[in-house]
């Protein structure tokens, strides 16, 4: 017997059916398991999660883009200076991106340290993750102008064991160096007695072990401890000429920038100028930390009367969260 024409079921209305029972939106998808594939993204990949919409940025509120387990770890370099606008650039697999960063117009930028700035924008300095846009205050620092200043940090400004070490010459004869600790609303000035033709310009910073470690540009090496107060001053010689304990703790770059020919890298133009923040980037082994001096690039033409002036900084790429009442 046939069935009537009114009462048959297409193909089509049946595909139709099966497709509105089973298909639901990815919002869907349980915190349980959008939470473990957030934490496996890296940088580019979770803002773009965290833009999908409310839940998968609440699924996201411990994603930090963490990518020490790659085997070959690189930091990633900021370009700005002019405006808002800043380039992103993505060292290991070639990318630039660009970004809008506020806070970067008009700053200085005195340390970069595990996705962490310490800049200094308008009077005031704080620590900046551009990524998050997370920021925390410091108290207001002795000097306004701190141009030819660079800092150091011991840990995270979230670990309650941070302590901030800023250096600078307070004259030609004088080191002058500020140091707070997590939690003190006040810095504490101690100066050293080191004539400018002893210690170059301070190029390189970083902390182990309860000591800070200031590189300069003539091969010196000035360190600070802590707890003990106490000042020594190192010339670095080659490392065949040294002894196993006279090594120093980390490796350090001192043309970063230049021998990664960055400049062809970000399409910047002769009348370009860029002067950069290293970082701290640690080694995927674990041994060694490398520390990336800061570099200054002058414009390649000398006969272009106002280059562009760019600043750089060596940046982790973390995304770093902080809950809303983190204070210094």
């Amino acid at each position: 017997m046939a069935i009537p024409p009114s009462k048959r079921l297409s193909n089509s209305t049946e595909t139709t059916l099966s497709e509105v029972e089973t298909t639901r939106p990815w919002s869907d998808l349980p915190r349980d398991l959008l939470s473990p594939i957030a934490n496996r993204l890296g940088l580019i990949e979770l803002l773009g999660f965290r833009g999908a919409c409310k839940d998968w940025k609440a699924a996201s509120s411990t994603a930090s883009a963490k990518t020490e387990s790659s085997s070959d770890h690189r930091p990633w370099f900021i370009l700005y200076g002019e405006n808002s606008e800043c380039i992103l650039y993505d060292q290991l697999d070639k990318k630039k991106y660009t970004i809008n960063v506020p806070e970067l117009d008009g700053a200085t930028c005195l340390a970069s340290n595990q996705g962490w700035l310490l800049l200094s924008r308008e009077g005031s300095i704080f620590f900046f993750c551009p990524f998050s846009r997370a920021r925390i205050e410091l108290p207001s620092f002795p000097h306004s102008d701190l141009s030819g200043h660079n800092a150091a940090l011991s840990a995270p400004p979230t670990s309650e064991n941070c302590v901030v070490c800023v250096i600078n010459r307070h004259d030609h004869l004088i080191v002058e160096l500020n140091v707070l600790r997590r939690g003190e609303q006040t810095w504490t000035k101690v100066n050293y007695d080191c004539p400018e033709n002893v210690l170059g310009v301070v190029t390189g910073t970083t902390y182990h072990e309860g000591t800070f470690y200031f590189l300069d540009n003539r091969s010196k090496l000035l360190t600070y401890a802590v707890k003990k107060k106490k000042w020594v001053l190192y010339t670095i010689v080659d490392s065949s000429s040294a002894s196993t304990n006279d090594c120093l703790p980390f490796a350090y770059r001192t043309n970063y920038f230049r021998n990664w020919d960055m400049k062809r890298c970000l399409e910047l133009g002769e009348d370009v100028s860029v002067s950069t923040c290293g970082t701290g980037v640690r080694s995927f082994s674990g041994e060694y930390d490398m520390v990336i001096n800061n570099e200054s690039i002058a414009a390649v033409s000398k006969e272009i009367e106002s280059p562009r002036q760019l600043k750089g900084i060596w940046i982790e790429s973390r995304f770093l969260q902080i809950p809303p009442n983190q204070s210094w």
